[in-house]
C-alpha cells in the first residue's frame, strides 16, 4: 500500500469541516497564529564549516477543528583541505513537514489526523512518509501550563538510501503498520520565558524511531524571540552504515506572528 494514495484522501476527509460547526465560528478564531525561527553560522581556519537552518509552525482554529502545521529543515556544507586541495562536502541534509487536523470531540478529548514526509540522507533515507489518526487528550490547560498526549494507528513508507557496502539482502522500500505516539508541554516558567517539550515515538516491527526536542524561549519584543533547543532521535534499528542516534544542539532567531 503506497502513502500517496492514502495521503489525499484522508486530509479531503478530515479536512472538510460541516456547515454547523461554521456556524459556531466566532469573530478572531480564524486567524493563524505561529512562529518561524532562523539559525546559520559559518567557520574559517582548517574547515570552513556552513551551517544553515529554519523552522515554521503555524496554527488556526476554526470552532472545533484545529489546523497545525511544521516544517524544517537543516543543512551543513564543510571544506576541508586535503592534499593542497580543497573538497567541500555535505554532512547534514534533512527537513520534514507535518500537518495535523484535529477535531474536539469533548472538553479535553480530540480526534485527529496526522500527515508528514520527512528525508534525511544522512540517517540512510531518501524520503520516508507517515499517514495516520487517532485520539488524543489535554491533561493541563491553562495560562502557565499546557500539556497534550496523542496516539493511533498509521502507516508509515520508507525508501532507503543504498549502502556503500554491498549488501545482497537491501531493500529499496519498506511499508509498515505503524503506532504512533506523541506528547506536547508547554510551561511559561516566568514572563516572557517558555520552555517547551516535544516528544513523538512511532512503533513498526522493523524499526521504531523516538524522538524528543527540548527548547527555551526568551521574549524580546512582543514578535522577536531566541530559542535553545536540543534535540535527540534514535532509530532502534537504523539504516545499513548509520549511528542509531542523533542529537543537534541549536540557537536560533524567533519571529511570532
Amino acid at each position: 500500500m503506497r502513502c500517496s494514495s492514502v495521503l489525499p484522501a484522508l486530509i479531503l476527509i478530515w479536512a472538510t469541516p460541516s456547515l454547523a460547526s461554521e456556524a459556531e465560528i466566532k469573530k478572531g478564531e480564524d486567524n493563524w497564529d505561529g512562529t518561524v525561527e532562523f539559525s546559520a553560522s559559518s567557520a574559517t581556519g582548517n574547515t570552513e564549516n556552513s551551517v544553515l537552518g529554519a523552522r515554521f509552525e503555524a496554527k488556526r482554529v476554526l470552532g472545533r477543528y484545529s489546523h497545525d502545521l511544521k516544517a524544517a529543515g537543516d543543512f551543513t556544507r564543510t571544506t576541508k583541505e586535503v592534499e593542497g586541495a580543497k573538497v567541500t562536502e555535505e554532512t547534514q541534509n534533512k527537513w520534514f513537514g507535518q500537518y495535523r487536523l484535529e477535531v474536539q470531540t469533548g472538553d479535553r478529548t480530540f480526534a485527529y489526523g496526522r500527515a508528514r514526509y520527512e528525508r534525511d540522507v544522512f540517517s540512510g533515507y531518501d524520503g520516508r512518509a507517515f499517514v495516520g489518526g487517532g485520539m488524543g487528550h489535554e491533561i493541563a490547560i491553562g495560562d502557565q501550563f499546557n500539556w497534550d498526549v496523542i496516539a493511533g494507528p498509521g502507516i508509515r513508507h520508507t525508501v532507503f538510501i543504498e549502502p556503500d557496502s554491498p549488501d545482497p539482502e537491501f531493500k529499496s522500500e519498506e511499508t509498515e503498520i505503524a503506532v504512533f505516539l506523541g506528547s506536547e508541554m508547554d510551561w511559561h516558567i516566568r514572563e516572557n520565558v517558555e520552555l517547551e517539550h516535544d516528544a513523538d515515538a512511532t512503533w513498526t516491527e522493523n524499526n521504531s524511531t523516538l524522538e524528543s526536542r527540548l527548547s527555551l524561549k526568551t521574549k524580546i519584543t512582543k514578535t522577536l524571540s531566541t530559542r535553545l533547543a536540543y534535540q535527540i532521535k534514535h532509530e532502534t534499528d537504523p539504516a545499513e552504515d548509520r549511528e542509531a542516534t542523533d542529537t543537534q544542539l541549536k540557537a536560533s532567531v524567533v519571529l511570532g506572528f
